[in-house]
């Protein structure tokens, strides 16, 4: 109910048409807020003496306007007392004499002596002073006032004189409630390596956090961001990172890929808190599911590095089997520069496209970045396979390698894992992007949901998001609001992890699931064939500019198309 008499309805509408039909009850929430108490009890005797426990609060601080929440319960009369005697005890609570009592209630002295004494037995409180503390902590004081509210001290009597005087009093202004806001960490590489993709995942939880915040924020407060810049190749600036943000004492961290080493998984472990990120690793999920009781606030959001080997199998498969394309040799490289733990599902390639008549070959003697891609041209030159696949989720090795490529090309599909989701991939190639093939076990969908997020995505940041981290990043966020909001409380880790680990999250990137050996998200179809809790491995190849999904189904919105460099 507003200060100003509007009601409306909160849990039900049964109780709005009961309120309704007792308008003295609006007067009294009315006078609660012109008053400087933040809640009312008392009993309210209805037809045919139902008895009704009343329950006042006033919200001052709620985001719309001030407004008391009244609760109706139906009760069986407390201790089986009479409404006579309730009127009794309302005046004895306020200290009144079985002399002012008897003269209020225009009954005699000795009618009174009688109920305080059936009082006593019925409550099993032998004082006055006890009988007055019970029905104040309980709210067994009725309203109207027995007798009248006139000289009665307490506070349901000063609420009911203040009824009579409301058109005459302004609202009671409250002093700001100023509530720490709901603080979510976010390690970023901001200013080396994988920059353009940190940017991506920011602009991304920028947007979940603002839309949320327009909503109410979290459990009525602001949620925030509170970012810290690392070095992605030094261990050490990324403990310090996530010591920082855990010493800010952040509700949850989300990231995208700073986890990798085991230290940073035992300091986020010790931290407790819900610890949502996209490594993309097997060899990070391992730990979680090898130690559940020490890492189990930590979630993979998406599937693991190993899908890259199935989902890579299975669309080779499909695109000879539809005719759209066909090997030339059946011989495929894999170039993978040096990442700790990385496992892009060899064993899967070799196994799946072995049966086929397939050979596979891995060049992985490659630096972690700045590899000599001229000279690796020149090697795969002199091999001659029919598909190339670069195992780097870094678009500066994408970007790198594609120059290079068409310097000197063959007649080879270029698959890539990621990377080329990133803006800056397009970007900086140009048309030399067009015909490359690329994959991610999280991305964007194109449907409706997908296609709102981008148009909301454009309208804050002035430019399209890219088809992967924008996307998962703004999705973390609303998983976190979500399991907040169910659980009632954002520093009860244990209660939010339980959460997170029990519900399915539709979000722009597809549905999340975290009940999982290792809690890891679901890729479809390789990890199951239900899409309502897993997201799509989807394969993209870039047209002309832009991003067209080839596999799987139901996803697909574009047709493979023959590289140029394939063809002339």
């Amino acid at each position: 109910m507003a200060w100003d008499g509007a009601l409306e309805e909160l849990d039900s509408k049964a109780g709005l048409l009961r309120i309704e039909a007792h308008k003295k009850l609006v007067r009294y929430a009315q006078a609660v807020l012109h008053s400087d108490r933040e809640e009312l009890r008392f009993i309210w005797i209805g037809e045919k003496t139902r008895w009704m426990s009343i329950h006042i609060r006033a919200e001052r601080a709620n985001p719309s306007g001030a407004r008391a929440i009244l609760e109706i319960e139906d009760i069986e009369a407390p201790f089986s007392l009479t409404v006579r005697e309730l009127d009794v005890l309302t005046l004895t609570a306020a200290g009144f004499g079985n002399e002012g009592i008897a003269v209020r209630l225009a009954v005699s002295q000795r009618t009174v002596t009688t109920h305080v004494e059936n009082i006593f037995e019925k409550a099993q409180i032998w004082t006055r002073a006890g009988l007055a503390g019970m029905a104040t902590d309980r709210g067994l004081l009725r309203l109207p006032t027995p007798g009248g509210s006139d000289s009665y001290p307490l506070g349901t009597g000063i609420i009911e004189q203040l009824t009579t005087t409301l058109k005459d009093i302004p609202p009671r202004k409250c002093r700001p409630v100023v509530r720490r806001p709901v603080l979510v960490g976010m390690p970023l590489s901001l200013a080396g390596r994988g920059m353009a993709d940190a940017v991506e995942m920011l602009n991304g939880a920028q947007l979940a956090v603002e839309q949320i915040n327009e909503r109410g924020g979290v459990l009525g407060r602001e949620l925030q961001l509170l970012t810290v810049d690392y070095d992605i190749g030094a261990e050490k600036s990324i403990v310090d990172a996530y010591t920082t943000l855990i010493n800010s004492e952040v509700d949850a961290i989300t990231a995208g890929y700073s986890c990798v080493e085991p230290a940073v998984q035992k300091l986020v472990g010790e931290f407790r808190g819900p610890y949502l990120h996209a490594a993309t690793m097997d060899s990070v999920v391992e730990r979680v599911r090898n130690d559940p009781s020490n890492l189990g606030n930590i979630f993979q959001v998406c599937a693991s590095d190993v899908n890259y080997g199935m989902g890579l199998s299975r669309f080779l498969m499909e695109l000879e089997q539809s005719g759209q394309w066909k090997s030339r040799n059946r011989f495929l490289v894999v170039l993978q520069p040096f990442w700790p733990g990385l496992n892009v599902g060899l064993a899967e390639i070799d196994r799946r496209l072995g049966r086929e008549g397939w050979r596979i070959e891995v060049i992985s003697d490659l630096p972690g970045e700045d590899a000599n891609w001229v000279s690796i041209m020149e090697k795969l030159q002199r091999l001659d396979p029919s598909v190339i696949v670069l195992a780097s989720y870094f678009y500066e090795d994408g970007i790198a390698f594609q120059k290079a490529f068409l310097s000197n090309p063959i007649s080879a599909l270029v698959y890539n894992l990621y990377s080329p989701s990133v803006p800056a991939y397009r970007e900086e190639l140009g048309e030399q992007a067009n015909g490359v093939l690329w994959a991610t076990t999280t991305g964007l969908y194109s449907d409706r949901i997908g296609n709102d997020f981008v148009a909301r995505y454009k309208q804050r940041h002035g430019r399209e998001p890219g088809q992967s981290h924008a996307s998962i990043a703004y999705d973390r966020v609303n998983i976190l609001a979500g399991s907040w909001s169910r659980v009632g409380n954002t520093r009860l880790f244990e209660k939010v992890v339980t959460d997170l680990r029990s519900t399915v999250h539709r979000g722009v990137n597809g549905s999340y699931f975290f009940g999982t050996d290792g809690q890891v998200g679901l890729a479809f179809p390789d990890d199951t064939n239900d899409p309502s809790i897993s997201q799509a491995h989807l394969v993209f190849q870039i047209q002309n500019g832009d991003q067209r999904i080839l596999s799987p189904q139901p996803y697909v919105n574009g047709r493979f198309r023959t590289p140029r460099w394939m063809i002339e």
